[in-house]
């Protein structure tokens, strides 16, 4: 079994696959216990180079405190590394071709509890479910348990999203004072 790629190695392997795009890659602690995946970097994620911004990144801070972490103590990626453009979906085979990479990047921080924010992201970990039947579920991946919610974006416009989200970040909160790391 090989040892796992170092993320610097799983960027350069990026930035040599996609040489035409503006990448958004992941950020945060290497030593992560807790991993955010998020969809699609957005205009906001491209413009600051970071997988969740704008007011969507505000929010995330305030979920983030509420679940007692800190985005010091945190890893955040995201599923595709970058912007979808005007497609509103990925394509199957890009998005397998992204996961390859996701799957790299979860290996190497071997977190606990990776978080997915929304569909692509949960299916880039792996997961063909659709979002509403194990949203807000701990699902056992082996290594580590996925916990699937929201995005923080949908939130901002729908405020039974955002109901979701908030009640979702609680139940994260209760698993991680469960199983400390």
């Amino acid at each position: 079994m090989q040892p796992p790629k170092t993320l610097k190695h799983i960027h350069a392997e990026l930035k040599e696959k996609f040489k035409d795009r503006t990448l958004v890659l992941g950020s945060g602690d290497l030593d992560a216990r807790v991993v955010f995946v998020t969809d699609a970097p957005g205009p906001h994620e491209e413009k600051e180079g970071t997988p969740i911004a704008g007011p969507a990144k505000k929010l995330f801070n305030k979920l983030l405190k509420n679940a007692g972490l800190t985005p010091r103590k945190i890893y955040v990626t995201t599923a595709m590394k970058h912007s979808l453009g005007s497609h509103l979906e990925a394509h199957p085979k890009e998005l397998r071709l992204h996961a390859t990479f996701l799957k790299e990047e979860l290996k190497t921080i071997a977190p606990r509890i990776v978080v997915t924010m929304g569909t692509l992201a949960l299916n880039g970990v792996g997961l063909r479910q659709p979002l509403d039947n194990v949203r807000g579920k701990a699902l056992n991946m082996g290594s580590y348990s996925v916990f699937p919610t929201t995005h923080p974006n949908a939130a901002l416009t729908d405020p039974v999203s955002r109901a979701q989200l908030e009640a979702d970040f609680t139940k994260l909160k209760e698993i991680i004072a469960a199983h400390p790391f």
